[in-house]
């Protein structure tokens, strides 16, 4: 089926799409692994954790083509456990952004990106900040080229993230 010339609409997350989204993410997180990438790991995902974004004051978005599900990704308005004395309340964090393998090569990372980052502006905020695994070279690169700039590395037990962010 071609998707290039479909629609992508974006719309905000229910209670009743937590079990689409958890789908997303560990379908995401089993490709990842699938390839060797240390980004993330599908059983660290729950309905739990899906229900709590949805319901804790972030914004959970989902995106789908003809009805079908393209991506999702969730923006936060604080995030002290990553970015620590630098966290305020001037930015929105951007995190579990995951495009369906489906539509790989489609642009729709880029599209899902560019509608984060409008909502963080449209709130008012100087910083729009995501982060990921210090050695997933080629997401760190996908940041760098969509205009992100690199902030610091984050040392944790068992993994390092490097921080970006775009004003």
């Amino acid at each position: 089926m071609d998707f290039d010339n479909q629609e992508l609409i974006i719309r905000h997350a229910t209670i009743d799409d937590a079990p689409i989204i958890l789908n997303l993410w560990k379908g995401s997180a089993e490709w990842l692994q699938s390839n060797n990438i240390k980004q993330w790991n599908p059983e660290a995902f729950s309905l739990e954790q899906v229900l709590k974004f949805v319901n804790d004051g972030s914004d959970v978005y989902l995106a789908t083509i003809d009805n079908e599900i393209a991506g999702t990704y969730l923006i936060t308005w604080q995030d002290p456990f990553i970015w620590k004395e630098l966290d305020n309340s001037d930015a929105g964090y951007i995190h579990k952004f995951a495009v369906n393998r489906k539509f790989k090569g489609k642009g729709i990372g880029s599209k899902l990106l560019r509608s984060a980052e409008e909502q963080i502006r449209d709130k008012g905020k100087k910083y729009i900040r995501l982060d990921c695994m210090a050695d997933n070279n080629r997401l760190n690169q996908y940041y760098r080229d969509a205009g992100y700039q690199f902030v610091r590395r984050v040392d944790s037990e068992g993994w390092s993230a490097h921080l970006y962010e775009k004003r």
